[in-house]
């Protein structure tokens, strides 16, 4: 590749999947990669995310310290994205190179926007939305099962990073960068239909997610954040007892735009 940041070219479409944690971005991806044209199913991306923060941070302290450094904003945003670029050729290289990479990386769902501004049209974002009452009782099982307590306060900023993590669909610039669609629409025809047009996967199904046979090893079952309802058939149904009344006045509290947004009020 050019050491040349201004030849740091995506040539390859990239499909990155978001949504807060524990929403259903992983049965997602795996939905995605079903297509013969993507990737194989794989882990987050997670060491992209500062990277991608540095752009929105040095945007943001552009007029107090980054200015020092580059000739104009735009000299900042081939520089980062050149960075980024070389990250995602490395993990489309570790996949075999595929027509179309689907990665996912729930943290970084906040940066679409900046991953927006640094590819433009290049890179797709589709984000999972799930009712925050059942991600926030997903969070409470990973504190507990790490031995941690879940209080009213750690309910509260699970519910503020919720939101947080759909802010980007506000965004006027995002609005034809992004699908949105709700978790439990992951077998709704017509919506994986949409999701199949928008993603340029036309061969993605939901009778594929998970059908190789794959033994779960004894440290990925030990992760507090691991699901059961990994490498199975896609099941949207609630496996867990629901949240307690007086975390469902916090959720409720927080996350009520979201929750009247996509019908969960």
């Amino acid at each position: 590749m050019s050491e040349n940041p201004e030849n740091a070219q995506v040539n390859f479409p990239v499909v990155f999947v978001g949504g807060a944690p524990r929403s259903g971005t992983t049965v997602t991806q795996a939905l995605l990669c079903t297509s013969d044209r993507a990737n194989a199913y794989c882990p987050e991306i997670s060491f992209l995310f500062p990277i991608v923060n540095s752009y929105a941070v040095g945007v943001r302290n552009w007029n107090i310290h980054t200015h020092a450094f580059f000739k104009a904003p735009d000299d900042f945003r081939l520089h980062i994205r050149d960075h980024v670029q070389r990250s995602l050729n490395k993990v489309a290289e570790a996949l075999g190179n595929p027509e179309v990479l689907v990665v996912k990386d729930p943290l970084i769902t906040p940066l679409f926007y900046w991953l927006n501004r640094l590819f433009g049209p290049q890179m797709k974002f589709v984000t999972v939305v799930r009712n925050p009452n059942d991600v926030v009782r997903s969070r409470q099982a990973v504190i507990e099962k790490n031995g941690g307590q879940f209080t009213a306060a750690v309910a509260r900023e699970a519910a503020a990073e919720y939101m947080r993590s759909y802010a980007h669909l506000d965004v006027p610039e995002m609005r034809d960068a992004v699908f949105t669609l709700r978790y439990e629409d992951l077998t709704s025809d017509t919506k994986i239909a949409a999701l199949s047009a928008f993603t340029d996967l036309p061969d993605v199904s939901v009778d594929k997610v998970w059908t190789e046979e794959r033994a779960v090893s004894e440290n990925e079952a030990a992760d507090p954040w691991f699901s059961p309802k990994y490498h199975k058939p896609i099941n949207t149904a609630n496996r867990l007892d629901p949240l307690a009344p007086q975390f469902r006045d916090i959720v409720s509290e927080v996350c009520s735009p979201l929750m009247a947004r996509f019908g969960w009020a």
